[in-house]
């Protein structure tokens, strides 16, 4: 599998996106988006749904201006990103749904990133759980803290966890 090709992102960004709008939730602007596409992402391990459940939960994870610019790059890196972690059933809700993740790097602006996106598969469906956002240059550092944002270091999906996953698959290419 290549590594990542920083010189060809597959998503360039203004850090524009999805700025606040009169009379439409941020919420709303991504679900309009996301339906502009169809809803849906064509991932390896098939249709990925976006959609407002996926975004709700995105959002509990906290949003800045980066990771909400950043919605706009999720379909690019489900459809041409890599996969970073398999499509199995990890250490999380009783082994009733697989999660896996897949990454690509992005431009915001003039800054390069990765952007990570979380796919969770039940029984029914694969969606959209969550995403991350990287400065390039801030993996190494965020992958080696335990303080992360305040999240819970043991949780798979918190950004540090997230960050240790990329930095594995980075150091493995």
């Amino acid at each position: 599998m290549p590594s990542f090709d920083f010189d060809n992102p597959v998503s360039r960004l203004t850090g524009n996106e999805f700025l606040p709008k009169p009379g439409l939730t941020f919420a709303q602007q991504i679900l309009e988006y996301f339906q502009s596409f169809g809803g849906k992402a064509h991932s390896p391990w098939g249709e990925v749904l976006l959609d407002k459940k996926g975004i709700q939960s995105d959002k509990s994870h906290g949003i800045g201006r980066i990771k909400a610019a950043s919605f706009a790059a999720i379909k690019d890196v489900l459809e041409k990103g890599q996969i970073i972690l398999p499509l199995d059933y990890y250490a999380t809700n009783a082994k009733k749904q697989m999660t896996g993740m897949m990454a690509a790097p992005i431009f915001i602006g003039t800054d390069s990133f990765i952007c990570v996106v979380v796919v969770i598969y039940n029984l029914k469906e694969k969606r959209l759980y969550l995403h991350e956002t990287f400065l390039t240059e801030k993996i190494p550092e965020i992958a080696a803290s335990s303080l992360v944002r305040g999240s819970n270091a043991a949780s798979p999906q918190s950004q540090g966890s997230i960050a240790k996953i990329l930095q594995r698959f980075l150091n493995t290419k």
